[in-house]
């Protein structure tokens, strides 16, 4: 009970802090950036939601819920999303210019290119992650979350600062990404192994693609305005 409350504790710090400091660094950067720079990252949430979907598929919370896991089970998840994470960012990639043309705003080509890398360095540290929820050690997780979105928030204000615009809030979204995933891994004493179960991954995909398929419907559900009041706002 005590792990639990302690648990509970540190979960609620993490949430309360993640918020107030996003909170006061986006007023300060909104005094600085324009909203057209938030426009154009806003008309990327659809995108970059799903395809964040599609890189977990679940598995974070397969692996939360399995009892029996073992190092294959986490090592299958880690390869597979890792793998998946690579697919995904080439369909980004090679429909960026698709992207772009639909919103009409070519900027936004570039900017799925290399925001798009974030899935990738995301998809480096889910397992390390689903570990923390299923030791309830979220102590970790809070000083993470804290010293990446410092870290990334004061990138973000030098960027805004001298002039780059949009490219500031791609700087965040890529070194908050970049950052977490540093840390999870110093802070996790777990190493992928190099191998591949079948069985495994058939097990975590009957769990995890149900929560895949509601993933997706609800981020469709949720971001299909931003699609269209990003389509004809920009023609």
């Amino acid at each position: 009970m005590n792990r639990t409350l302690k648990g509970l504790y540190w979960s609620s710090i993490d949430i309360f802090s993640s918020r107030l400091l996003s909170f006061l660094l986006l007023l300060f950067i909104t005094r600085i950036l324009v909203p057209a720079d938030y426009g154009l990252i806003a008309m990327l949430t659809i995108f970059m939601s799903i395809s964040q979907n599609i890189v977990d598929s679940g598995f974070g919370a397969a692996l939360v819920q399995k009892q029996d896991r073992t190092d294959t089970d986490y090592s299958t998840a880690f390869f597979f999303n890792l793998i998946v994470s690579v697919a995904v960012y080439f369909i980004l990639y090679s429909f960026s210019g698709f992207i772009a043309d639909f919103y009409n705003q070519p900027q936004l080509k570039e900017i799925v290119r290399i925001i798009g890398l974030s899935l990738i360095i995301n998809s480096l540290s889910i397992v390390q992650r689903a570990k923390i929820m299923i030791d309830l050690d979220y102590r970790k997780q809070a000083i993470i979350s804290f010293v990446s979105i410092i870290i990334s928030g004061i990138l973000a204000l030098l960027l805004a600062y001298n002039n780059y615009g949009v490219w500031a809030l791609v700087g965040q979204n890529l070194s908050m990404a970049m950052i977490s995933a540093l840390l999870l891994w110093i802070m996790s004493d777990w190493r992928p192994l190099f191998v591949f179960s079948v069985k495994s991954f058939k097990e975590l995909f009957s769990f995890g693609s149900k929560l895949l398929v509601g993933g997706v419907i609800h981020t469709v559900y949720t971001n299909l305005y931003t699609l269209f009041i990003g389509k004809f706002s920009s023609c």
